[in-house]
């Protein structure tokens, strides 16, 4: 069975870091193997730190406003794009994020949302239990608990931002020439947003306000993964 691109990507990283070697043959070896895999799978070498890491989501149409507010946050702080993408698989539809940047910013960012949105979702089913038991229609009570979710996320940003990576001056350039090479033309989504173009009530005001306050619970701590420095976002709660 032949080598994949993924692994021939793996076996190609290999090669570079063996072809710095003080060993004047191996290092020689390696390099024209390294080379020998780029021509035959067409790989850049500009692109080979530039990976993708994906994250479930619980969207079954469009992703709400604060949902896509949390992801762009990460991503910004990671250096990363993003990309939601949706279909159909056995068990019905497959909704996740996808975070593309340098090796391994894509990989924490991809971690941050899944700990963060595990939190946020827990958080958003207590405020609909409790403060929200008593709303009856279904809309007024969904559209309460994204204002809940608002504040929420809105709580975590400076956290967030403090574990902004720094990446080579051209991660822009080279995240866009991979996603051109990889994605190609992309379609656009307006995130969901239950609340545009009402004006919030004192009740809205104080369903934000405690979703704040809420969201102040998550901490984030470092975490050592593989030598890396991992982001990792713990709650109190």
């Amino acid at each position: 069975m032949g080598m994949s691109r993924d692994e021939a990507i793996l076996k190609i990283k290999k090669c570079l870091a063996l072809s710095k070697s003080s060993n004047e043959n191996e290092a020689a070896t390696a390099l024209r193997m390294a080379q020998s895999l780029m021509k035959e799978f067409q790989i850049d070498p500009d692109l080979l730190d530039i990976v993708e890491a994906k994250c479930a989501s619980k969207v079954t149409k469009t992703p709400t406003s604060w949902e896509s507010h949390l992801v762009r946050m990460i991503a910004r702080a990671m250096q990363c794009k993003h990309i939601f993408s949706q279909g159909h698989s056995g068990f019905g539809i497959k909704s996740e994020w996808i975070f593309i940047g340098v090796d391994p910013a894509p990989e924490v960012a991809a971690y941050a949302f899944d700990v963060l949105y595990r939190q946020v979702t827990k958080a958003r089913k207590n405020f609909i239990e409790t403060t929200l038991k008593r709303v009856t229609v279904k809309k007024n009570k969904v559209r309460r608990a994204d204002l809940f979710c608002d504040g929420w996320v809105e709580s975590v940003q400076g956290l967030i931002n403090r574990f902004f990576t720094v990446t080579p001056e051209n991660t822009k350039e080279r995240i866009a020439k991979y996603m051109q090479q990889t994605h190609g033309e992309l379609g656009k989504f307006t995130p969901k947003d239950r609340s545009s173009g009402k004006t919030l009530s004192d009740r809205a005001i104080n369903d934000i306000r405690a979703g704040r306050q809420s969201g102040r619970s998550a901490q984030l701590s470092h975490a050592m993964n593989g030598g890396e420095q991992y982001a990792q976002l713990e709650s109190k709660a």
